[in-house]
């Protein structure tokens, strides 16, 4: 399958949503995350991971679902990782909340916390904050020190591994520092663009082409945004699991049925 045969085939999907709603649009994007959670506890992982986590609310729900999994949520805007740690008791749920960039190497890296864009200005809690420069002429910054963390380094001995990657644009950095841990990913939501928002990015073709050359296949997608959306990817070992098939028919037909 190429990324293009894979994007077509993913937008089938669209035909439950109306589109030019910007609520079914929302709504899409609650589905899939919908589905990813009721698909966790199915694949049970060793380990869970949230890149880009912001208040680190994926983490501490699948916390929830994987009781005896290690559950790890990395952001990379100090601003944020201080507003949230002191908002959550992450050590008394279990949750190891850090304040890192994954990143295709290990070391400290130079975050760019958006403080405006040609629109407005914005505050230093955006989640629109990324290790890349925006392709926004207007785009400032506040630019930080922050660790950098290759996943392959954090999750070495992880037998099976979920992860919810939403870096705003630097996929390929995470994605680069995760060849070994990608081999033992069961389950993966990931945000692409098929637009460039960010300088020098990945895009939603190149995000397939890695993925699917390492035997991820693309299982469902939503319609947030028209450039911006997240897809859903699963281990050819988890898509044989006898439980899994199931769960996802019943989310596509829970999703058709309240969409109606």
């Amino acid at each position: 399958m190429t990324p293009g045969q894979a994007l077509a085939q993913l937008s089938a999907r669209a035909s439950l949503y109306d589109l030019r709603d910007r609520a079914d649009r929302a709504r899409s994007a609650a589905d899939l995350r919908k589905m990813f959670f009721a698909l966790l506890p199915v694949v049970a992982p060793d380990v869970f991971i949230e890149a880009g986590a912001h208040d680190g609310s994926g983490a501490r729900r699948a916390r929830h679902l994987l009781p005896d999994a290690r559950v790890l949520a990395y952001e990379g805007n100090p601003h944020n990782h201080a507003r949230f740690a002191k908002r959550h008791n992450f050590a008394a749920l279990r949750v190891e909340y850090l304040l890192s960039a994954l990143s295709d190497s290990d070391g400290p890296v130079t975050f760019k916390v958006l403080t405006a864009d040609r629109h407005s200005a914005q505050g230093v809690h955006s989640g629109r904050s990324s290790l890349m420069l925006r392709e926004d002429p207007k785009a400032e910054y506040e630019t930080v020190t922050v660790p950098g963390l290759r996943l392959d380094s954090v999750a070495t001995g992880a037998e099976r591994a979920a992860l919810w990657v939403d870096v705003e644009g630097a996929s390929e950095k995470v994605l680069a520092g995760a060849e070994a841990l990608l081999k033992r990913a069961d389950l993966m939501m990931i945000e692409v663009e098929s637009a460039a928002f960010w300088k020098g990015q990945w895009l939603a073709h190149d995000v397939l082409a890695h993925l699917l050359a390492r035997r991820l296949v693309p299982v469902a997608r939503d319609f947030e945004r028209r450039h911006q959306f997240n897809i859903l990817f699963m281990s050819e070992a988890a898509l044989a699991l006898p439980d899994v098939l199931p769960v996802l028919e019943l989310q596509h037909s829970l999703t058709r049925y309240r969409n109606r």
